[in-house]
C-alpha cells in the first residue's frame, strides 16, 4: 500500500500512513558528487552512518548521525557528498494534519540529535511488529518535533571564517571519529591552531568539540550494536574509544544503561523510556 507517496529515493519501507512515511535509505559511495533536491513533504532525515553536505540558500550544514536534517515543503537545497564512503540514512516523510501540527521555526535547517531521539530512532529500525514500528515512529516526530521547537540560545552573528572553520572541524569529526583523534590533529587539519578550533567550534556550534566527537561516536555506535553480543570491546575500538570501559562508561551516561542491553536484547532492543535518564 503505497498510499500515492512520491519518496525522493528508493527506500525500505518501514511504516506507511497516509500523513506518514518512514523508509531506510543506503548510498554505495562513489566518486564525490552534487546534485539539487526539492523537498515535496516535511522531512526529517537521520544518518544512521556516513555523512554528507547540504546548502539552504547561502547556509550551508554537515549532516552527520548526530544531526537531523530539516526540510520545508518545496524547499530546494544542494546535496553534496565530499567523501566516497557508503551512507545510511532514514526517512521521515510528513504530510496533512502531522505536517501542519509541526512546521519547523527556522525552516530548512540541521539540528542535534538528542539521546532520547536516538534512542527511538535505533528501536524504530529493530521493531520487528508493524504496529510497534509505528507507535515508535510517530514518537520519534514528536520528540524531534518538541526539540526542534525548544528554546535554543540567541543566535549570534559569525564571520564566515568562523563559519567554515567550525564546518570544516564537523566535516573532519564525521569522516575520521573511528581514529584516535585528538585536537591537535583536527587543527592541523584545519590549518589553525588548537585554541583556536577549540574556540572557535564552541562558539558556532554551543558545544565543545570533545562533546561533539563523543555525541557522533555513541551516535554510530547505536547502530553497530544489534550484533554485537560478546562483542562490545570490538564494536569500542571501532568507534574510536580507547577500551570497553571508556565506551560503556560514555555510553552509560549518554543513554542510561550499558551498551550490552543492545546487543544481547537483539531486535528488540530496548523499549523507549526503559533504563533511561
Amino acid at each position: 500500500m503505497n498510499q500515492d507517496w512520491v519518496p525522493p529515493c528508493t527506500l525500505r519501507l518501514l511504516v506507511t500512513t497516509p500523513e506518514l512515511l518512514v523508509g531506510e535509505w543506503t548510498c554505495d559511495g562513489g566518486p564525490r558528487s552534487r546534485w539539487r533536491e526539492q523537498a515535496r513533504y516535511l522531512e526529517a532525515d537521520l544518518l544512521q552512518t556516513g555523512t554528507h553536505l547540504r546548502t539552504h540558500g547561502s547556509r550551508r550544514s554537515v549532516v552527520d548521525p548526530a544531526t537531523a536534517a530539516l526540510n520545508t515543503p518545496g524547499n530546494e537545497y544542494w546535496m553534496e557528498t565530499p567523501s566516497e564512503r557508503p551512507q545510511r540514512g532514514t526517512l521521515l516523510l510528513l504530510r496533512g494534519a502531522l505536517a501542519e501540527e509541526w512546521t519547523p521555526r527556522e525552516g530548512s535547517h540541521t539540528c542535534q540529535v538528542s539521546a532520547s531521539a536516538a534512542r527511538l530512532h535505533v528501536q524504530l529500525l529493530r521493531d520487528p511488529d508493524p504496529f510497534a514500528r509505528e507507535e515508535t515512529a510517530l514518537a520519534l516526530v514528536h520528540q524531534l518535533h518538541t526539540e526542534e521547537r525548544a528554546p535554543s540560545r540567541k543566535p549570534r552573528a559569525f564571520s564566515a571564517a568562523w563559519r567554515q572553520l567550525a564546518e570544516e572541524l564537523q566535516h573532519l569529526m564525521a569522516t575520521s571519529f573511528t581514529e584516535r583523534l585528538t585536537v591537535g590533529a583536527l587543527a592541523e587539519s584545519a590549518k589553525t591552531s588548537p585554541f583556536h578550533a577549540s574556540r572557535v567550534f564552541r562558539a558556532v556550534t554551543g558545544e565543545t568539540l570533545h562533546t561533539h566527537l563523543t555525541r557522533l561516536r555513541l551516535r554510530a555506535a547505536l547502530f553497530e550494536l544489534e550484533h554485537a553480543a560478546g562483542r562490545i570491546t570490538d564494536v569500542a575500538l571501532a568507534m574510536g574509544f580507547s577500551s570497553h570501559s571508556h565506551f560503556t562508561h560514555a555510553f552509560r551516561r549518554e543513554f542510561g544503561c550499558p551498551p550490552s542491553v543492545l546487543a544481547t536484547n537483539g531486535r528488540e532492543g530496548w523499549r523507549p523510556g526503559a533504563s533511561s535518564r
